[in-house]
Order: C-alpha cells, then sequence, then structure tokens
C-alpha cells in the first residue's frame, strides 16, 4: 500500500520547477510563479495541489491563483496554514456533492478505501462513488493506493474532518452507521465462503444490506476482498472497540475469523476473538459468546495453547448445549476431537468426532460431516488404522466436492496423500499432494501453500 508522507520545504528554485512541471502554461511568468509558491510555503503538497488547480482551469491567470490563495491565508491560523490555504483552494472549487463526499470520506477510520465502501459511507450508488473518487482525484485530494483504493494525505484528512464536524449537515453518525454496517455485511458473507463448517446464529440478512457490495460468489473471491479491506475492517473493530459497540465486536471478530484463520497472526486472532466473547457476556449473547469462545479456542490451538484452547472450547460447547443448538455443539466437538487428536488422547477424540459426526447428519449439514470425518480419517491414520482412513478421508473429500468446497477438497488431499505415503503408494501420495497444493493456489490460500512443499518432498514431488 502507498501512504502518502508530508515532504518538508523545498528550495524556492525546486518549487518553482515542480510547479511549472505540472502547470507548464506558467513557465513564461517566473515570478509569479515564485510568488505562489512562496504562499504556499514551498511546501510539495500545497505546491502540487494549486499546480493542478491552474491546470485544470484555463481562465485563471497566475495573479487569480495568487489572490485566492493569498484570501485563505488570512483566514487561517492553522499549523501548517500554507497547506490549508491551498486545500481552501482547491475545496471551494468542488461542486456541493464532491464536496460532502470528500467531508466524509475523512471520517473512515481506515487508512484507505474502495468505492464500494466510500458508496456506503456517502449513501450513493457505486456509479456516483466512482466518479467522485476520480473527480478528487484528478484535483489531488485523494491518491490512489492500488487499483481503483484510495487513499488521503493526513493533513487533509484533517482539514476535511474539521470541515465535517462544522457542517451539521453530514450526519457523521449516520455516515459511519453505514460504513459499518457495509463492512459487517459483507464480512459475514466472507466468512461465510472461507468458514470450515457453517456457524450457528444470524447470517448476512441479519445487518440492514448497504445500497451495493461486492459480489463474493467464492472462497477466492471472499478472501481477496477480506485480504484487501483487512486494515479497514481492522480499524472498524478498533473503533467499535474503544466506542463499546458491543453487537458490532462480536459480528465483526465472527466476520473475520476466516481470514485470521488463514493469514494470522493467530496471537492477533486470540485478542481480537477474546474481546468479542467478552462483548457477547457483556451482551448477555450466549450465542454470541459461544461462537467467538469457539474461534478463541481454534486460535489457541493454532499457536499450540491446547490448555487454553480446551478451555475455551469446553466453556463454547457448554453454552452451546444449553441453548439447545445442536449446529454449533457439533462444531465445538470438531474443534475438541481433533484437540484431544494433537494431545494423543485418541480415544476421546474419536467419541467427541463421532458425536460430532451423528449430530451434523441429523442436521443435514454435509459440510459439517466432511469436517468430522476428515479428523476421524486423521485419527485413524495416526493410530494406524490406514483402510478405515482412507475410507473415512475419501468420503469426506466426495462430500465436499459435492457442495464444491475446494479448501475441504485440499485439506483432505493433503491427508489422504500422507496416508499414502506412509502406505508405500508414492505415486499416488503426490498426485494427491500435487491436486492440493493445485487447489490452494486457486483460491490464494498462503497456509496450505506453504505446508505442502515438504510434504511433497517426501513424496518425491
Amino acid at each position: 500500500m502507498v501512504v502518502p508522507v508530508l515532504l518538508g520545504e523545498l528550495p524556492a528554485g525546486q518549487a518553482a520547477q515542480m510547479f511549472t512541471r505540472l502547470a507548464p502554461r506558467a513557465a513564461p511568468d517566473p515570478a509569479k510563479v515564485a510568488e505562489v509558491v512562496r504562499l504556499a510555503g514551498c511546501l510539495p503538497l500545497a505546491v502540487s495541489l494549486l499546480a493542478r488547480v491552474l491546470a485544470r482551469h484555463r481562465s485563471w491567470t497566475l495573479a487569480d491563483l495568487a489572490a485566492d490563495t493569498q484570501a485563505g491565508l488570512l483566514t487561517l491560523t492553522a499549523e501548517h496554514e500554507c497547506v490549508a490555504a491551498a486545500f481552501e483552494v482547491s475545496y471551494r472549487l468542488l461542486n456541493p456533492a464532491a464536496r460532502r463526499f470528500f467531508r466524509l470520506l475523512s471520517l473512515h477510520p481506515g487508512a484507505t478505501t474502495d468505492a464500494w465502501a466510500a458508496a456506503a459511507l456517502a449513501g450513493v450508488s457505486l456509479a456516483e462513488a466512482v466518479g467522485l473518487l476520480d473527480g478528487l482525484h484528478g484535483e489531488g485530494l485523494v491518491t490512489e493506493t492500488g487499483y481503483r483504493r484510495y487513499g488521503m494525505h493526513d493533513l487533509l484528512r484533517r482539514y476535511a474532518r474539521n470541515r465535517a464536524a462544522a457542517n451539521p449537515d453530514d450526519d457523521r453518525e449516520q455516515a459511519l452507521d453505514r460504513l459499518f454496517n457495509y463492512y459487517q455485511h459483507t464480512a459475514v458473507r466472507a466468512q461465510a465462503r472461507l468458514a470450515h463448517r457453517p456457524r450457528p446464529g444470524p447470517g448476512p440478512a441479519a445487518t440492514r444490506a448497504p445500497l451495493a457490495a461486492p459480489a463474493l460468489d467464492d472462497a477466492g473471491q471472499a478472501l481477496a476482498w477480506a485480504r484487501a479491506d483487512r486494515d479497514c475492517l481492522l480499524a472498524c473493530l478498533d473503533h467499535a472497540t474503544r466506542t463499546g459497540q458491543h453487537a458490532r465486536i462480536t459480528a465483526m471478530a465472527s466476520g473475520l475469523a476466516g481470514l485470521l484463520r488463514s493469514d494470522g497472526p493467530w496471537t492477533d486472532a486470540i485478542t481480537r476473538h477474546a474481546a468479542a466473547a467478552h462483548a457477547g457476556r457483556h451482551l448477555g449473547d450466549r450465542l454470541g459468546e459461544a461462537n467467538a469462545l469457539t474461534d478463541l479456542g481454534d486460535a489457541r490451538r493454532l499457536t499450540g495453547d491446547y490448555p487454553g484452547a480446551a478451555r475455551d472450547l469446553e466453556q463454547a460447547l457448554t453454552l452451546y448445549r444449553d441453548l439447545g443448538d445442536r449446529l454449533g455443539e457439533a462444531n465445538a466437538l470438531t474443534w475438541l476431537g481433533d484437540l484431544r487428536r494433537l494431545t494423543g488422547d485418541y480415544l476421546a477424540a474419536v467419541r467427541d468426532l463421532e458425536q460430532a459426526l451423528a449430530l451434523y447428519r441429523d442436521i443435514g449439514d454435509r459440510l459439517g460431516q466432511a469436517a468430522a470425518l476428515t479428523w476421524l480419517g486423521v485419527v485413524r491414520r495416526q493410530t494406524g488404522d490406514y483402510p478405515a482412513a482412507v475410507r473415512d478421508l475419501e468420503q469426506a473429500l466426495a462430500l465436499n466436492r459435492d457442495i464444491g468446497n475446494r479448501l475441504g477438497q485440499a485439506n483432505i488431499l493433503v491427508h489422504l496423500g500422507d496416508v499414502r505415503r506412509l502406505t508405500g503408494d508414492y505415486p499416488d501420495a503426490a498426485r494427491d499432494l500435487e491436486q492440493a497444493l493445485a487447489l490452494y493456489r486457486d483460491i490464494g490460500n498462503r497456509l496450505g501453500q506453504a505446508t505442502l512443499s515438504a510434504a511433497l518432498g517426501l513424496c518425491g514431488g
């Protein structure tokens, strides 16, 4: 990501050269150019903004530009008054819709935004947001940090926020509410694509749908969106935490679970999910607390904190059972079964996983069945029952293929490849692992790609 920084004052000659490169028609009048860059304090940001104004407004003379800048300086007492004067000139030239958009854009808690989020923030259509962002970029009031992704210089953001605070018509709280709804709604949709199994409780329909949102038709698109907006999602979650928006904390942490699990850092995931569990407890939202504890237990398991993971998952299991939520109960049992496997308690692992499988079958959850069968296959592999391991894993693979779960397919192929390697079937093991690697690459799963190379090496792949 490109982050704009404030450069120090330029020598007067370099500032003048910069101005005339950006506004070539000013070159014949070096004295007036020198006056304008002096009014801009020879600061690159202010110089570039004023040059853009002159370049875009063919009827203006350098004297007109100098007069407007001087007028702005007379009314300013800000710390960076030369820059602010240049902001004033650019801002006054915007139409009312662009001014409002510019002000609201500064309220975004993240460092960058795309058109989808900007549309939600301003309450306009996607097409309008794209046009307004292009216009602000043309005026130098936002910077393009990536394809169709925009940031705002800290001084410009501060200036725009001051403008927003002084304008009661901006409805700042409503704007932030729309933005948070957009991120929450879209994150929950992304999580549904990335999750290892369905999550109990309300889905995206529980959040007011934004005017426009990306499609996220598969796990690859969901992961790409979540990665692109990761910093914004975390910034919004932090804002919700600072302002005590407990319902948003549980919802947004839940929506980030798949991304944090895939990309880490897992220590960060622990912090986020612990805060979500606390928020659910504060609200008396026992289902939200149970979901957060399940995510927290998974994150602790990934960091090797098995006692902490067991404590969190057992608390979640108790809550789900008290609520009569069989999906949540099955999910917690699946994670607990895998945890028992990791600690070498294979009998307890099989018990938990078989209970989970029975629950998933009762409620008709094929994704859950595939997960339970996968871990049962892994336990049987570790206990040396290779025929049963292949049977369970092949059943899980067929279920995942039926429902189009490519991440599940890749994970199972890794386990199947391992069983075949242990039985000496190296060609088929290499085939399974190569298919898994191709799937991981297709869906952009970095963790899978990173861990598979060693396994392929063992098979001569």
